[in-house]
C-alpha cells in the first residue's frame, strides 16, 4: 500500500511541475545586430510589450556587437476552427 501511494504522490508532483514549466516558458525572437553600447531591451519592449526583455547574444552572431534576442510572453494559442 505504501508503494502505491508513493507512486501516486510522485506522479502528481511530476504533473504539477510539468504544468508550471510549460506555463512559464516564453517565446524568443531575434531583432538583428545589437547597437554598440546600447541595450536592445527598448527595441524588444517596443515590439513585444512592456514585459519583454532583450539581450545581446554573442554566441550565434557574426556581428561583433552580437545579435539582439528578445524574450517575451507567448501569445495565447487559438485552436483552429474547422468550417463545415
Amino acid at each position: 500500500m505504501a508503494k502505491a501511494s508513493s507512486t501516486l504522490v510522485l506522479s502528481i508532483i511530476f504533473l504539477v511541475m510539468f504544468a508550471l514549466v510549460e506555463q512559464n516558458m516564453g517565446c524568443t525572437a531575434t531583432m538583428g545586430p545589437c547597437e554598440k553600447d546600447k541595450s536592445c531591451s527598448a527595441t524588444c519592449r517596443a515590439t513585444f510589450g512592456d514585459r519583454a526583455n532583450g539581450f545581446c547574444d554573442y554566441s550565434t552572431s557574426s556581428s561583433p556587437g552580437g545579435e539582439c534576442t528578445c524574450v517575451y510572453h507567448c501569445p495565447p494559442v487559438v485552436p483552429h476552427e474547422s468550417h463545415l
